[in-house]
């Protein structure tokens, strides 16, 4: 299975426009790497690709790091039900991110804290934030009855918990803020816009993706003209992806409860095929 447009986006949560390292950064086979300052940039930039894409007739893979779904029993209990997509549209309704990046995630995550016994799961936040529901370490959590990690991430040493909000590497808050642009993203085109692997996509004219960046990181140390680790990232990993037979990491062998309720790493077990497929010869 092959896409004729690879997307990947290394998202940011940052609180106010950012370019450069640790900003949004966007890329795609054949394209050069594209830097935008905010989220709402990067949506309309989204959206405007997949319109695009269905305009030519192309099917479309967009690929996204940030985590889509979170250890199991939480969806559950924040959502009603067992399905990451209910997660995805619970966190749309309630998380608040304007046009200059300013947002709520930390409340947001302190207020789905108070819906779980104990302390926690989500932990880190700024130190002027006086938010009781949500520790400042992780050290600090207690009795909320969930699991640390998903299944998926023991294939990916590197990956951080879904819990993680704050300081170095944390990926939770890019999670918080990243589904819900999602989940517009999709909204906007009905019909058009299957997520993997909570829907099917075989025949998906676009299709969303969590993936993981590092999984190239030998090939990332090695690459020289770019501006920034970010930039050089989802470069050389929308090329793998484009080259790459897709058939075998769109189909895990995973039961179907685990991958609607914690989804799944694009290219987990598959690092050498990715890194093949970036250089074939």
């Amino acid at each position: 299975m092959s896409f004729a447009r690879v997307i990947v986006v290394d998202w940011s949560a940052a609180a106010s426009p950012r370019l450069g390292a640790d900003s949004i950064w966007v890329g795609e086979a054949a394209r050069a790497p594209v830097n935008l300052p905010t989220r709402a940039a990067a949506g309309v930039y989204l959206a405007g690709r997949v319109a695009e894409a269905l305009a030519a007739g192309e099917r479309l893979l967009i690929g996204a790091d940030f985590p889509f779904a979170y250890p199991r029993g939480f969806a559950e209990r924040l959502a009603g039900k067992p399905r990451a997509l209910a997660v995805w549209s619970w966190l749309a309704a309630h998380l608040r991110d304007d046009a200059a990046n300013m947002n709520n995630r930390f409340e947001l995550a302190a207020a789905i804290n108070r819906r779980f016994p104990g302390i926690g799961p989500f932990w880190g936040r700024p130190a002027h934030l006086a938010l009781p529901d949500l520790p400042d370490r992780g050290s600090l959590r207690q009795g909320h009855g969930l699991p640390e990690r998903r299944q998926v991430e023991a294939l990916l040493p590197g990956t951080q918990p879904c819990w993680k909000l704050y300081t170095t590497g944390s990926v939770g808050s890019q999670a918080l803020t990243g589904i819900p642009a999602l989940h517009r993203l999709r909204a906007a085109f009905p019909g058009q816009v299957a997520v993997w692997p909570f829907e099917p996509c075989d025949d998906a004219p676009v299709v969303l993706a969590e993936i993981f960046p590092s999984i190239l990181a030998p090939q990332v140390r090695q690459a020289a003209g770019y501006p920034c680790k970010d930039a050089a990232q989802v470069d050389l990993l929308a090329r793998a992806l484009s080259a790459a037979d897709l058939t075998p990491l769109l189909h895990p062998d995973q039961p179907a409860g685990l991958l609607a309720e914690e989804g799944w790493i694009l290219g987990a077990g598959y690092r050498q095929a990715l890194a093949a497929a970036l250089n074939p010869n």
